[in-house]
């Protein structure tokens, strides 16, 4: 992609840190936003950063639990509807915590949360959101399948801090 100028993205942990930096830079280039958090206070920042760069681009927010398909298919829904679009040209599965702790003394319900919010949250934003990207793109949805990558957000983090120290072109 050659420019981001009145295209769509969609970020999943837009609230805070990785996810809000993808939101501001961007706006700055001209991207339209969708975000979703599970903190509204901390997306409202976010947006009013992306609409600080004067670029004219539409930032929604959404109060969205990554790891609950029924909420991802509700912040797909809203995305569609304030955009006014049935397509998407970029997808950001940000949303990560941390947890999990001692698989021998601690509560199992910590590891459950942490696999829903990193894993299931990647899979139900892919899963939620690939037919707007491939009405964006005009690609065969079994093709656009094939090359898409199920990176958990700290997986995504690894590879392109190692990208970044190597100066490997990125994908």
């Amino acid at each position: 992609m050659k420019s981001f100028r009145d295209k769509i993205a969609a970020i999943t942990g837009g609230g805070t840190g990785m996810g809000r930096a993808l939101a501001e830079q961007l706006a700055a280039e001209g991207c339209h936003v969708a975000i979703c958090d599970v903190s509204a206070e901390n997306m409202a920042e976010t947006r009013r950063l992306c609409e600080a760069k004067g670029t004219g681009v539409r930032v929604t927010t959404h109060v969205c639990d990554v790891s609950d398909e029924r909420q991802m298919q509700a912040f797909r829904d809203a995305l569609r509807a304030e955009h006014r679009t049935d397509c998407l040209h970029l997808l950001f599965n940000n949303a990560g915590i941390g947890g999990g702790g001692s698989v021998l003394v601690d509560d199992r319900a910590e590891w459950e949360r942490t696999f829903g919010v990193c894993w299931y949250g990647v899979y139900y934003g892919t899963r939620t959101f690939l037919p707007l990207l491939v009405a964006a793109g005009g690609r065969d949805q079994r093709e656009q399948e094939n090359e898409t990558r199920l990176e958990t957000p700290h997986q995504l983090r690894l590879r392109v801090a190692f990208d970044h120290e190597w100066n490997l072109p990125s994908e």
